[in-house]
């Protein structure tokens, strides 16, 4: 029996350059180690979240509309103990997200990946997978 990679869903909010780079770059630093599907927050589909073991946020402003059908999903969904982790482009951006999430029971990781914090993020994507 072959093992199977760890799927990784990465939510990116719509219109956020830099944060979409980010993206890319948690797919590149995992290319080996996950299977890896970046979506934007408004295309994301209910089976690629139910499918995923593990998802990477994205945020730039948690009160964004891109965010709202995913608010509303995760709040009926129950992925509980599936990682979590949230890059964001200023501390604090995820925080309105983290609470609308609770209910899904995420792991979520206890620090946030800063936009422009390069020397830390090979690190933080690995750290999302526990390797």
């Amino acid at each position: 029996m072959k093992n199977q990679k760890t799927k990784v869903l990465v939510i990116v909010e719509d219109g956020r350059k830099p944060l979409e780079a980010i993206a890319k770059t948690i797919k590149s630093t995992l290319v080996d180690k996950a299977a890896v599907k970046a979506r934007s927050a408004s295309e994301v589909a209910i089976p690629e979240i139910l499918a995923a073991d593990a998802y990477a946020f994205g945020v730039g402003d948690s009160a964004s509309s891109s965010w709202a059908e995913i608010k509303r999903l995760l709040t009926g969904m129950n992925l509980a103990g599936r990682k979590a982790g949230f890059f964001v482009e200023a501390d604090g951006a995820a925080a309105g997200l983290k609470a609308a999430f609770e209910p899904a029971e995420l792991s979520v990781a206890p620090r946030d990946l800063v936009a422009g914090d390069p020397a830390v993020a090979d690190a933080w994507i690995l750290a999302l997978l526990g390797v």
